[in-house]
């Protein structure tokens, strides 16, 4: 794989050699990254991938993004940025960050259409206020889930949102003139019974979220941005996500391929365009040879996404600033895809999830280990079910004995996250040193795998239900409890496949939710430990004082009030 590509011109990037020659970890610039929100699929793992591999990324301070329990600034993280961005070769920004606070903030607010319109200007601008940085700019169609609560949604969204979600997949249906006379009656049957006032404000929000991102679109024609990402968040075929991203596909297609791509996700947008920068300022477009399970294999249209996968690797593949090739020959990295053989994604903790080695599961490892065994670099996207990975792939990658020899693996959430992310961090391991890509691996294999198709599902039955607790928000005293049968789960889980790597780490709900974990090594877990102890005592430091100070300014008003009446008196 060491060819030298020097002329060739693809997609405006020259090539000048291929990434199997780069040294690992040398210091390379610094990138502004104003991420979704704070989770670690966000944040800490995206900024952990490119500084292993040499980059400097500054972050705005954690008390402007959305988080669990609080909303984004998104004036605040403007200001930020555009003082900052000089002092970058790069910037990537989150615009619903920069929009509406964050990707939760993008479903809930309430700004006017005003507002959110000088926003986009102040993005459109970034470049030409700051020095000419390469600018790349990533923004989501809004989801339309089956079902969904608060805070994640509108407080309305538990009780109505699987009757909205069917009103727009309807909708969406006869936009396209497929809608059947019983459809159409239950379509006018939802409009009378879903109340106006909830109506209005859903489709109110997505409709000038919708005119925001057509704004960013400008970014692209009048070369402000660099690139410009555009996801659907949790997209099924028929669905008002579905139908406002026809629409807005009408509008990219009139726009340079080689600026922007649309297509399902939201969660891995940072890193792709992290990974494009890092490309373009290393003058490097690597090739990538892309591959399937047997069955269905690249037809498969993954649950939460309306696109056959095969399409979606192709263009996270252009929007990571690489290229695809149809030979494995020519390519720096084989991407090998595990689908479902019938081609129909189910849930990790489906039954049918159960760790029993298949004839097809067989082949698909046979292939990756051929391809190690020749030494080409393999990135492994585990998208044969959503929300965890394939139990009977992982422990084969480790019985096989193969599971550190790969570039990168990813099988979280959906599939355009799990096949985005392992595309990112693949293609920049060759910059990382062997210590830190086996660092990252650790932990997709640890959330990925031990979590979300294992541990989360156990600590729900022996320990969630059981104590009637939430799923989500838990406080203070609930949170401990709950880490620790995670971290009980975990190790129980891992272990025994992963070996004593597993007992280096501790497990946190970042979110306060069940949803994701968080893997983080037990000294900077001891480290996070007593800093939040430090702020929660300064915090209730604060809490006592100022109820201190209030209640000696009611002592004394109540004195001069005596005094006052005591002279009237006299």
């Amino acid at each position: 794989m060491g060819k030298k590509l020097a002329g060739l011109v693809l997609a405006g990037s020259v090539l000048l050699g291929s990434v199997a020659t780069a040294a690992p970890v040398i210091p390379r610039g610094t990138m502004i990254f104003v991420p979704l929100d704070t989770r670690p699929v966000s944040s800490a793992y995206t900024v952990e991938t490119m500084r292993a591999a040499g980059w400097d990324i500054l972050l705005p301070p954690e008390e402007l993004l959305s988080s669990n329990n609080r909303n984004g600034k998104a004036d605040a993280l403007l200001e930020w940025l555009e003082e900052k961005a000089p002092e970058s070769v790069a910037v990537v920004a989150s615009g619903d960050a920069l929009l509406y606070g964050g990707l939760v903030d993008s479903r809930t607010h309430h700004f006017d259409k005003s507002v959110l319109s000088s926003r986009a200007e102040r993005i459109l601008s970034l470049k030409n206020k700051s020095g000419n940085p390469d600018v790349y700019v990533f923004v989501t169609i809004m989801r339309s889930p089956r079902a969904s609560s608060a805070p994640v949604e509108p407080v309305y969204y538990a009780q109505w949102g699987p009757k909205l979600f069917r009103q727009g997949a309807l909708r969406d249906k006869q936009d396209l003139g497929k809608l059947s006379a019983k459809e159409r009656k239950e379509l006018q049957m939802l409009n009378r019974e879903i109340p106006a006032d909830i109506e209005q404000d859903f489709y109110r929000r997505r409709k000038m979220n919708i005119k925001a991102t057509e704004l960013l679109l400008h970014g692209v024609e009048s070369n402000n941005f660099d690139y410009l990402l555009i996801g659907r968040d949790d997209t099924a075929p028929l669905s008002q996500a579905h139908k406002e991203a026809r629409h807005m596909a009408t509008l990219v297609s009139e726009l340079p391929k080689e600026k922007i791509r649309f297509f399902s996700g939201a969660d891995q947008l940072g890193l792709l365009l992290l990974t494009r920068a890092a490309n373009k300022l290393m003058y490097v477009t690597p090739f990538v040879h892309t591959s399937y399970a047997p069955g269905k294999g690249g037809e498969t249209v993954p649950t939460y996404e309306d696109d056959p996968v095969a399409v979606s690797a192709r263009e996270h593949i252009f929007a990571a600033g690489c290229y695809p090739v149809p030979e494995a020959d020519r390519a720096d990295f084989q991407l090998k895809v595990n689908t479902p053989y019938n081609g129909v994604t189910l849930e990790a903790g489906n039954a049918a999830n159960n760790g029993v080695l298949t004839e097809n599961d067989r082949a698909f490892l046979d292939g990756v280990m051929k391809d190690l065994d020749r030494g080409r670099k393999v990135i492994v996207a585990d998208i044969k079910y959503g929300n965890g990975a394939d139990n009977a792939l992982v422990k084969g990658l480790f019985r096989d004995g193969i599971a550190w020899d790969l570039a990168a693996y990813g099988g979280w959430n959906t599939a355009g996250n799990a096949l985005g992310f392992a595309l990112g961090q693949g293609v920049l391991s060759p910059y990382m040193t062997e210590e830190a890509k086996d660092r990252l691996l650790t932990v997709r294999y640890l959330d990925d795998w031990a979590y979300q198709a294992n541990a989360r599902g156990e600590v729900y039955q022996t320990y969630i239900w059981p104590n009637y607790l939430p799923n989500s928000g838990f406080d203070r005293k609930q949170l401990p409890g709950v880490e620790e049968r995670i971290t009980q789960a975990m190790y129980k889980v891992a272990e025994p496949v992963m070996g004593p790597v597993v007992d280096q780490y501790g497990f946190t709900l970042p979110w306060h939710r069940m949803f994701e974990v968080e893997p983080v090594l037990k000294p900077l877990l001891a480290e996070r430990k007593k800093a939040e102890a430090e702020a929660i005592r300064k915090h209730q430091e604060k809490i006592a004082a100022e109820e201190q100070a209030r209640a000696a300014a009611q002592q004394e008003a109540a004195a001069a009030e005596r005094a006052r009446i005591e002279g009237t008196a006299r």
